[in-house]
């Protein structure tokens, strides 16, 4: 059997609390703050390490859709976007490829954003209506992810809780 990556992380992690922690010198009290946040960096890779391709995804198929929607206000636009679209309608199945599909397409939606937003007008509202609603959807998944660096205040979902929740939507 070949352990899955939240095994091997588990099994460093127990090893660390075991048999590394409780074998420091009680009197350094800077090695037991640092190996509390090894184990602390552990736990938080095995909270969101599973839903690293997930994550991507929700990314790749929110700031498309942001586009789309973009596009709908600005014919110009839309022609100059129709080719990334269909370049990246397929989402790669490689985590790397993914990611720089999402950049590319994030890259396209803050120009088409900032070019809207300085025509003024309706088209204008529109799409900062649009973009404030996608940043709120990923302000959401990026507290998900770092719910457990101790950086979000109150209670924060899990990064597959919140996923699940925005397929639904």
């Amino acid at each position: 059997m070949i352990p899955t990556v939240a095994q091997q992380i588990s099994a460093v992690r127990n090893t660390i609390g075991k048999s590394v922690l409780p074998a420091l010198d009680p009197g350094d009290s800077f090695a037991a703050e640092q190996a509390g946040l090894v184990l602390a960096c552990l736990d938080w890779v095995l909270d969101v390490q599973a839903f690293e391709y997930p994550y991507e995804l929700a990314e790749h198929t929110d700031t498309r859709r942001t586009l789309t929607a973009l596009m709908e206000l600005d014919s110009e636009f839309a022609d100059e976007c129709r080719a990334l679209l269909d370049e990246t309608d397929s989402p790669a199945t490689d985590l790397l490829e993914l990611r720089q599909q999402v950049r590319d397409v994030k890259e396209l939606v803050a120009r088409g954003y900032r070019n809207l937003a300085a025509a003024d007008g309706p088209n204008a509202e529109s799409a900062h209506r649009i973009v404030a609603e996608a940043a709120a959807r990923q302000s959401e998944r990026e507290l998900a992810w770092c719910r457990m660096t101790g950086f979000p205040q109150g209670d924060v979902l899990n990064v597959g809780e919140v996923l699940r929740a925005q397929r639904r939507e």
